[in-house]
């Protein structure tokens, strides 16, 4: 019996039996549709990461302080490195904003506006301007506290309307005000700066609002690429313990790689859907095999022989898994995009509107993470057949026709 026949008469079988086909190649269509949805989740935020950080430059070097603060001196000294272009002190915390009746928590980075400039690497305004040197405290607002998704994404912070904000104390709630002088355009997050979640002010206007005399981190400019190393191995020399010294290149990389962890621990909890569907088959086939007995006699009557057998409920099989591979494939690169849109809708549904963070990106559905899917559900299909079609063939003629 040739190949295509076997698969015309397996595709024939199924429809004979349309309900319990149906719901095999459903189960093997839900495996693959979540292998593809959840691998292009992680593949997605670790695009928008690395992006976000390489828009930092690949000279970049941050000096995060751990047990001793970092102050104006240090800006100084470093300063004066052999191959430091520039140093950016930034100082942030976090805030309770009133805004439409809620407490929202906030993040305050107090940084001063060439240094605003060279942490998002572009300055995409919605409206208003970006503040100047001067020392008032002027706020930039990120997009997402502009157009919350909890007023379902309608504009809710203008330019020139007063923001209150507030810090609890050990002596109570400490109370603050500043002027918005610009709405951000959306960017993704990164792990040093969550940019739509955030407001921007002044350095000095940072760093009172959030009662502090020593910054954050500071961000080390490197005159060029080649003296990177050189200068990241001084300020590990300079700072040993007291402050951690990370290259946006090193930052990049551990979040690739734990990103990559987990793309391949979500694919494998996928896959056990996968497995279910291939004892689905198994279970499906072996009831098939049990019910045309009669039917595999008759065929063995007239000529049929035990490789034709197997190459029928074989054939069978490769139409549930092609089938289900196909209808999961067109189901996982739906579910792709919508499974931003319900993180958005956590998100905006939980009491600060803030409840649920990840940064923004857009799902990264690869050909390879696609054939991937698809051979694996066609070998789980075959695999899952072979002992039913096996058994099928080893049917003697004469027991089943006997068989009712």
């Amino acid at each position: 019996m040739r190949p295509l026949d076997g698969l015309r008469l397996g595709a024939k079988a199924l429809r004979e039996r349309r309900t319990r086909a149906a719901l095999t190649i459903l189960s093997v269509a839900i495996g693959v549709a979540s292998i593809i949805a959840l691998v292009s989740q992680t593949a997605g935020i670790g695009a928008s990461i690395v992006g976000s950080l390489q828009s930092l430059g690949p000279t970049s070097i941050f000096i995060i302080g751990q047990s001793s603060p970092l102050t104006p001196a240090d800006v100084a000294q470093l300063s004066s490195l052999p191959y430091v272009e520039n140093v950016i002190p930034v100082v942030s915390g976090r805030a309770l904003l009133s805004l439409g009746g809620q407490q929202v928590q906030v993040n305050i980075i107090g940084v001063d506006s060439q240094g605003l400039l060279q942490l998002l690497g572009q300055v995409n305004m919605v409206q208003g301007t970006v503040y100047g040197s001067e020392d008032v405290p002027l706020a930039v607002v990120g997009y997402d506290l502009s157009f919350p998704l909890s007023e379902g994404g309608r504009q809710a912070i203008y330019v020139g309307q007063p923001l209150l904000l507030y810090q609890p104390t050990p002596m109570g709630l400490r109370t603050a005000s500043v002027s918005v002088i610009g709405l951000l355009a959306k960017y993704s997050a990164s792990p040093f700066i969550p940019v739509d979640s955030s407001i921007f002010v002044p350095l000095k206007a940072g760093l009172r609002l959030l009662n502090r005399q020593s910054y954050t981190y500071l961000l080390v400019r490197v005159s060029d690429i080649s003296h990177l190393e050189q200068v990241r191995q001084q300020l590990v020399a300079l700072y040993g313990d007291t402050a951690q010294v990370l290259t946006v290149q090193q930052v990049a990389q551990t979040a690739s790689a734990i990103l990559a962890q987990l793309s391949i621990l979500l694919g494998s909890v996928a896959g056990i859907s996968l497995s279910v569907a291939g004892l689905g088959i198994m279970n499906i086939m072996l009831v098939s095999v049990y019910e045309r007995t009669r039917e595999i006699g008759i065929l063995k009557a007239i000529g049929f022989k035990d490789g034709d057998i197997l190459l029928l409920f074989l054939s069978e099989a490769a139409v549930i898994a092609v089938l289900g591979g196909l209808l999961g494939m067109a189901a996982g690169i739906g579910g792709s995009y919508l499974l931003p849109l319900a993180f958005s809708s956590i998100r905006a549904a939980s009491p600060s509107g803030r409840g649920f963070q990840l940064p923004s990106y857009e799902p990264v559905i690869s050909p390879e993470i696609l054939l991937i899917s698809f051979a694996v559900a066609l070998a789980v299909g075959l695999l899952g057949a072979l002992y039913p079609a096996l058994r099928a063939s080893r049917i003697e003629p004469v027991k089943a026709l006997r068989y009712e």
